[in-house]
């Protein structure tokens, strides 16, 4: 849904007055984006999010930190001449955002779209066995922190030390291989498709285009393969026995996603409000200058729907 201010309101008390409406929206859509209205800068996005959503999430490891009120993040910081492909925020882990907002307070001059995929119609879409499997078999995530690639394992679960980690991870099922501090692996099982069954419905919901090797840009892929085994990537998805998900189901997985999608022009000052249970988010390439900021909310987990 695209909801239009024409007087420039404040954003954070339209949605506090028409928060049924929003909500609703995020059902339906799967998204509102508000176009013209007055934000107020990061301190007024930080008043939208806390509109649209009942908490924010302040300890998010995998997104750096953008005002010190620790509720407002930069987006991921990837190359903006590749893709961010299609992804469900934090579902690679036992607890994720079930709302997600982007300000947009710089546009880029090219590309840089906000893209979009509803995991309703993916699942709707892709083969049923591969579905069945997948509902069967779940996934493993095998994520390696290594220094100086990606975020540190200390960054990302918010601890010192290895016992930290050991003793915060323990109950939630993560297996940990550690010979030592700066090579530390984390393995956690999980799964592929989202059941909410107060809505009746069954969301594709995953982030196995940002983990498994075949669907990383061949650039990247040569880069990383000068260095790893491809088993031995810094992030890699397998199902939840162990064995690989086929290259070409991953082609699949990829072409339905996008088939699935809109994408979203940006313009200055335009917020983006996600309901992330249903919809894969993602970014197009760009040129130039590009400035997003992101905010998350509504903590849930399996089980806890």
């Amino acid at each position: 849904m695209n909801i239009s201010s024409t007087k420039q309101e404040p954003l954070a008390d339209w949605i506090r007055q028409h928060r049924k409406q929003t909500d609703e929206a995020l059902w339906a859509d799967g998204y509102v984006l508000f176009r013209g209205f007055e934000v107020g800068g990061l301190e007024g996005f930080e008043r939208c999010a806390e509109s649209a959503c009942d908490t924010l999430y302040k300890h998010y490891g995998d997104l750096p930190l953008a005002s010190a009120s620790e509720n407002v993040y930069f987006a991921t910081p990837y190359p903006k001449h590749l893709e961010i492909q299609f992804h469900n925020e934090a579902s690679h882990t036992s607890s994720w955002p079930s709302r997600q907002l982007f300000y947009c307070l710089q546009p880029a001059p090219e590309g840089g779209e906000w893209t979009l995929s509803d995991g309703r119609l993916v699942a709707s879409k892709l083969p049923a066995a591969m579905l069945d499997r997948f509902r069967q078999q779940g996934l493993v995530y095998r994520r390696r922190f290594i220094r100086g690639l990606d975020a540190s394992w200390e960054q990302f679960f918010k601890v010192d030390s290895l016992q930290q980690l050991k003793q915060k991870v323990a109950a939630s099922g993560h297996e940990i291989d550690a010979p030592s501090e700066n090579d530390v692996t984390v393995s956690y099982r999980t799964k592929a498709l989202l059941q909410i069954p107060e809505r009746g419905t069954e969301s594709w919901f995953n982030q196995i285009l940002l983990h498994h090797p075949d669907a990383l840009p061949p650039e990247v892929d040569a880069l990383l393969s000068k260095h790893f085994s491809r088993e031995k990537f810094p992030r890699t998805v397998f199902f939840g026995d162990g064995s690989s998900i086929p290259p070409d189901w991953i082609k699949t997985i990829d072409t339905v996603l996008n088939e699935c999608s809109v994408r979203i022009q940006t313009q200055a000052n335009d917020v983006l409000l996600v309901n992330n249970l249903l919809l894969a988010h993602g970014r197009r390439p760009y040129s130039g200058n590009r400035q997003i900021r992101v905010a998350l909310g509504d903590m849930r987990a399996h089980g806890a729907l």
